[in-house]
């Protein structure tokens, strides 16, 4: 307790401005980034939200001087790491803090969408030395406005986390079939026994029988693993995502429309069209476009086809990394690498066509001769009719602009 008539070392939250306020005087300051949106905008996962800044504050000073009704601190949920700002809270805190500390729980931007109004403030009790980090930190996930919102949104992480804003681990996840081992249209089995299929069982080796997981891929490790041995892992290795494809909820990549299928090139071929500027990268989970792609492709692989890809108008969060290129090649089976007979990119930057000839030459095998670099949709046109292509409507508009029109009428395009 403070000596009689003396000030108190304690703050009140109340009189904190908040992490709103402090956006206040940079109003007027000059900004290229839009007033507001266009619909086709791309917004970022953490909208601006004025009601949500108002209850969070960025302040410099001792977390135990703060007069509040609850303190999150960095070092573990039981306060049990020897630190100063853990024994300066035990100190200053009352007798109840043990039993209090076992009902503290993590997530602050997700917390509060959901349960914004039984908090009144959060406070980031920071140092000198963290003050910095923070401010450059926040605006991703706190936007002061919409300028604001759009200026963050390339610097946010790959992963966010999900609903919660909890971290998401697919290894840990465990998924149980309603009917293992039954057919996915219900029909009765034709053959009972070692016959029937069962990759709809699980994927660990216990499930599936498959033996020692690790002394296979110690053996392959060693080059003592037969050809024939090599492909069927690989194959049980696809069938395990294509069932997963199958029965995940994959509507949000679905509704990207990045990915589908149009007419036929001058061969008869199945022309599959992927449009880059609207996979952003950054705000998806990259594991499930992969399944999203196994999912639309797999009955499309099994004859000829050729890829169309509009890298037209794509930004830094719109490019696929190698790494992702690399596990979807290896993933997705052989009949994908063996009917896949041309892949048009169209509308190529200078960076484009390196990457794509490091990832070719040093990442992958058998595909550089399939690519096709295409700059402007004439050049396209003499692989395939304009009338088989689904065109994005910007794509159009940046070819018309960079290589003029070549012909009076435009083909019909999907509401992208």
């Amino acid at each position: 307790m403070d000596p009689l008539g003396a000030p108190s070392q304690f703050v009140d939250v109340d009189t904190l401005p908040s992490w709103g306020d402090s956006w206040e005087d940079e109003l007027n300051t000059s900004d290229t980034a839009p007033e507001t949106f266009q619909e086709d905008t791309i917004r970022s996962p953490f909208l601006y939200n004025k009601d949500i800044n108002g209850k969070v504050v960025l302040w410099k000073g001792d977390v135990a001087l703060l007069n509040c009704t609850a303190i999150v601190n960095t070092s573990n949920e039981n306060l049990t790491d020897k630190n100063p700002v853990s024994e300066s809270i035990f100190m200053l805190a009352g007798p109840d803090l043990k039993e209090d500390l076992q009902k503290l729980k993590g997530t602050v931007r997700r917390f509060l969408e959901i349960h914004g109004e039984t908090i009144e403030k959060v406070v980031f009790a920071v140092s000198e030395l963290e003050e910095a980090t923070y401010q450059k930190l926040l605006p991703l996930y706190f936007p002061r406005s919409l300028k604001e919102e759009y200026r963050s949104l390339p610097y946010l992480p790959a992963d966010i986390g999900n609903a919660e804003g909890e971290p998401v681990v697919p290894e840990r996840q465990i998924r149980i079939s309603e009917k293992p081992g039954a057919p996915e249209d219900n029909q009765e089995e034709e053959a009972e026994g070692l016959g029937v299929d069962l990759s709809f069982i699980g994927s660990h080796a216990f499930a599936r029988m498959e033996g020692d997981i690790d002394k296979q891929r110690r053996l392959i490790l060693q080059g003592q693993l037969s050809e024939a041995a090599l492909q069927k892992q690989h194959q049980r290795n696809y069938n395990r995502w294509l069932c997963q494809a199958r029965s995940e909820d994959l509507s949000d990549i679905a509704s990207l429309k990045a990915l589908y299928q149009t007419g036929v090139d001058n061969c008869g071929r199945t022309v599959m069209v992927v449009v880059g500027r609207n996979i952003p990268v950054t705000l998806i989970d990259m594991d499930k476009a992969l399944l999203y792609f196994i999912h639309v492709m797999d009955h499309i692989a099994v004859k000829e086809y050729v890829l169309v890809y509009f890298h037209t108008l794509t930004s830094e969060y719109n490019h696929l990394d190698s790494d992702f290129l690399k596990k979807l090649y290896d993933v997705v089976d052989v009949k994908y690498k063996r009917n896949l007979k041309a892949v048009y990119f169209v509308h190529p930057t200078f960076r484009s066509k390196v990457s794509t000839w490091f990832f070719t030459t040093f990442s992958v095998s058998g595909l550089k001769d399939k690519i096709h670099h295409v700059d402007s949709l004439h050049q396209l046109f003499s692989a395939i009719s304009p009338e088989q292509i689904d065109f994005p409507p910007f794509v159009l508009e940046y070819d018309a602009r960079e290589n003029g029109p070549y012909y009076t009428s435009y083909p019909p395009s999907p509401d992208l």
